[in-house]
């Protein structure tokens, strides 16, 4: 099972990592959601929630979803950053792994 203080300190740890800031947190045992990133325009939200045993990342820009995975009814999938309307069944990654991605994804806009 996942805990919230696991997921706390990875993100500090990404955050620093790969020159993120992290630009608002809030948690309690059960649930977590942040945002880290390079503004309130641009930013990836990871929430978490252990009795539920999820964990949704989502990459934000100019408060649209472009990219994402999360968990409905057990099952993960992906909103691809193609066209973030289509649920594509996929596999939970990790977070770092997620966040890798979201940086490509921007530099591929020139966001960053």
């Amino acid at each position: 099972m996942i805990k919230i203080k696991n997921i706390v300190h990875t993100l500090e740890d990404v955050a620093n990592r790969y020159g993120l800031k992290i630009l608002s947190l809030d948690f309690t045992d059960i649930t977590l959601i942040l945002r880290i990133g390079f503004s309130f325009e641009i930013f990836i939200q990871i929430y978490a929630n252990v009795k539920k045993d999820k964990v949704n990342m989502a990459l934000v820009v100019s408060n649209e979803r472009i990219y994402g995975i999360d968990k409905e009814g057990g099952i993960y999938h992906e909103h691809p950053f193609e066209n973030p309307t289509l649920h594509i069944p996929t596999e939970q990654i990790e977070i770092e792994d997620f966040v890798v991605k979201s940086l490509e994804i921007l530099k591929g806009m020139k966001l960053i």
